[in-house]
């Protein structure tokens, strides 16, 4: 099966049998014997040097693609003059007549000649049909599908095909004149200039101009008529058929410069976008405009998302000032399921000179198929507009499916983690609160040893820094990337022999399942350090804003040892979830966290509960623990939660124990520690046992009554502490 296939592109030559001039050069007098090009010598010398140089790559072509406009405004001789000169220098490079595909242009038709009549394509047929050539079906010329020769080229295994398509033929026609105007229109001329013939053949020339129209349209019969072409081919055994259109006019203006003029468009263009659609036309090629171009057209389903990707090609011509695209080698490789589409421009030649091929950036031109179930991706550069949109794609289309979200933040201030405006925090933070509450947080995730190991032995730093109680898997890293020849390295978060049982019964372990660093070279010579992580299972409204800040943490953490700067962040999530199912301090109870990270704020909570004394910011920050302490706990006890969540335990120990040796006798003391040491019995009880609905339905009433009271004893000692 062929892999390849190579064409030239030619369109909008305009040449003339007395000859096109072509003025390049600045001649200010008349020489004898120095005249200027024409557009007939200068193309003749690129067609030479071209053959030429594919002879010398042993290269070979599989067509030609002449895409309108061999004459310059109806003036006969142009078709052969470019078909003879194709056959003269292309035959020993593949080229015969039956692999030349030709469309006429609104040049190569006959001002005011009837739409559909012989008289309008009489020297496009006497050549390019007379000779065998592939020519698109022609409305009044062709009655019957198969009419006129050859309408399609194809290889010979089937992996393209070729459609040519005519959109000239209401090109140069005048419209019909309503009455009464139309009865009188022959003798205006006449009537406005009796005794001036001069004038009056100007004013006919310039009155029959205004009521011309240069049309761009393609009939529904010949898209009829393709339709049944199209579909009566036969397909590859293998991979899809790249089915390559090529017509004379635009769908899509192909550069920035604006054009006055009525019908400058199709006049059915809707139409035609939804035939190269439903006909899966992956490349469609085109002149006209004399600009050349190369952008896809996403061509979507009526009612529908689903979107089909033609890849436009407009070719230029050549002109005084603009002769490095006369025209255009078109590659197609990666045939049959992975093709792309590379062009490289011709430039015109002078006589002795040489010019380098430049070659054009390649362009894939496969269809992605949608898959029902199949990955949702997210991407972009801003941490609000990400969350928000991959968090109602959690909702939606991704739910419980496979999410990906790439995130290419900008580089902040040194350490800075980025969360999203939108976070549901418990209370309302400036900017500097929440950098604190969030980098407490990731910071505790983080650690390599908790007191809370015990009943969660898969805190990630732990995995992270001391997997299998010995390897330093950051460490690691850093050593890895610090040498050129590794360019990434991975760690895991999941060890088998400590997580998996032979069952899957009693098996807890996190959803942060593994991450790959990579470092990316940039051309000013830094480094970016990307980070990759995937996710058995993530929650998007409360945790994967956290996962994002913990990723950038471990980016921050490797760049500051080896002088890179963070990068890329994606996450691979294969179960997405909008409806957390944790307490809002997002799995473990701040006050637990403590008992790690700030054990004094249990100190000054009991102090400012005991003493009645609220000195500071340290005693408000505490008090602030202790009542998000007791949201979380009313959070768990009100909704079912069947993957279990940890509760507040080891903290709410440690508390109860405060109250008690600092109590001085007070009643209201006794019992507020008698209660927390309550809940944390509860809690503990709870948290060994399977967990299941009964088991919750048990222990979720206590625990909202407990809370219950418990806030009570704290506002009324917060009131009596401000009494104001």
């Amino acid at each position: 099966m062929s892999e390849r296939a190579l064409f030239l592109h030619l369109t909008d030559v305009h040449l003339m049998a007395s000859g096109n001039p072509l003025p390049r050069d600045d001649h200010k007098v008349n020489i004898p014997g120095i005249t200027q090009d024409t557009r007939e010598g200068a193309l003749e010398l690129m067609l030479s040097r071209l053959a030429e140089r594919l002879r010398k790559e042993g290269l070979q072509l599989d067509g030609v693609l002449f895409s309108g406009d061999a004459q310059d405004k109806g003036e006969p001789g142009g078709h052969k003059i470019l078909f003879e000169m194709l056959i003269k220098h292309l035959a020993d490079l593949g080229i015969t007549p039956a692999n030349i595909v030709a469309v006429p242009g609104n040049h190569d038709v006959v001002q005011d000649s009837a739409p559909g009549s012989s008289q309008r394509y009489e020297q496009f047929l006497q050549t390019w049909r007379s000779e065998g050539c592939v020519t698109p079906w022609l409305n009044g010329v062709d009655l019957a599908p198969d009419d006129g020769g050859a309408h399609m080229l194809m290889a010979d295994d089937l992996t393209w095909a070729i459609f040519p398509i005519n959109t000239s033929n209401w090109s140069q026609v005048s419209s019909i004149l309503p009455k009464p105007l139309s009865d009188v229109w022959e003798t205006i001329p006449s009537l406005l200039a009796p005794d001036n013939p001069e004038m009056a053949k100007t004013l006919r020339k310039q009155l029959n101009g205004l009521a011309r129209y240069d049309m761009a349209r393609v009939s529904p019969r010949q898209l009829e008529v393709l339709r049944e072409q199209i579909e009566g081919v036969s397909k590859p055994a293998a991979g899809q058929q790249i089915r390559i259109g090529v017509l004379h006019h635009h769908i899509r203006p192909p550069s920035l410069r604006e054009e006055l003029k009525p019908f400058a468009d199709f006049s059915n263009l809707e139409q035609l976008r939804a035939f190269l659609r439903d006909r899966r036309i992956s490349v469609l090629i085109h002149g006209h405009k004399h600009e050349h171009a190369m952008q896809f057209e996403h061509l979507y389903e009526q009612d529908s998302d689903d979107v089909w990707k033609t890849l436009v090609i407009s070719g230029s011509t050549f002109e005084p000032g603009r002769e490095t695209d006369a025209a255009r080698l078109i590659s197609i490789s990666g045939m049959p399921f992975n093709p792309s589409i590379s062009i490289e421009p011709i430039s015109l030649v002078r006589g002795g000179t040489d010019t380098k091929p430049t070659v054009l950036p390649s362009k894939r031109i496969w269809n992605d198929k949608s898959v029902a179930g199949g990955p949702i991706i997210i991407q972009g550069t801003d941490i609000d507009e990400v969350y928000n949109r991959a968090y109602e794609a959690a909702g939606s289309e991704a739910k419980e499916g496979i999410l990906i979200v790439h995130l290419d933040l900008p580089v902040s201030s040194p350490g800075a983690l980025p969360l999203p405006r939108d976070y549901p925090l418990a209370e309302p933070l400036d900017e500097k609160q929440r950098q604190q509450w969030l980098s407490e947080l990731v910071g505790w995730w983080q650690l390599d040893r908790s007191e809370l190991d015990h009943r969660m032995s898969y805190v990630h730093g732990g995995r992270l820094r001391r997997f299998g109680g010995k390897i330093d898997q950051i460490s690691r890293i850093k050593l890895l990337l610090r040498e050129k020849a590794s360019t990434r390295a991975l760690a895991v978060l999941i060890d088998p022999f400590r997580d998996f049982s032979s069952n899957g019964e009693g098996e807890e372990f996190a959803s942060f399942c593994l991450v790959e660093f990579k470092r990316r070279d940039l051309s000013d010579g830094g480094v970016e350090l990307d980070a990759i992580a995937f996710y058995r299972a993530q929650e998007f409204a409360r945790w994967w804003p956290i996962n994002v800040a913990e990723l950038r943490f471990l980016q921050w953490e490797i760049c500051g040892d080896l002088g890179f700067r963070p990068g890329r962040i994606t996450t691979i999530s294969a179960d997405a979830r909008t409806r957390s199912r944790t307490p809002t301090q997002v799995a473990m109870p701040i006050i637990d966290r403590w008992l790690d990270q700030a054990p004094e704020r249990l100190h000054l909570l009991a102090i400012s509960l005991g003493q009645k004394r609220i000195d500071g910011a340290s005693q408000a920050q505490a008090i602030a623990g202790w009542k998000r302490t007791l949201d979380d706990l009313q959070a768990a006890a009100d909704t079912f939660n069947p993957d279990g969540i940890p509760t507040a335990i080891e903290g709410l120990q440690l508390l109860a124990t405060y109250l008690r040796v600092a109590n001085d006798g007070d009643i209201q003391i006794a019992e507020a520690a008698a209660l927390i040491e309550d809940l944390a019995d509860k809690n503990w009880a709870y948290e060994r046992g399977p967990k299941k609905k009964p088991d919750f339905d048990s222990w979720a009433p206590t625990v909202r009554r407990l809370v219950q009271r418990l806030r009570e004893f704290t506002a009324s000692r917060l009131e009596q502490a401000n009494p104001g």
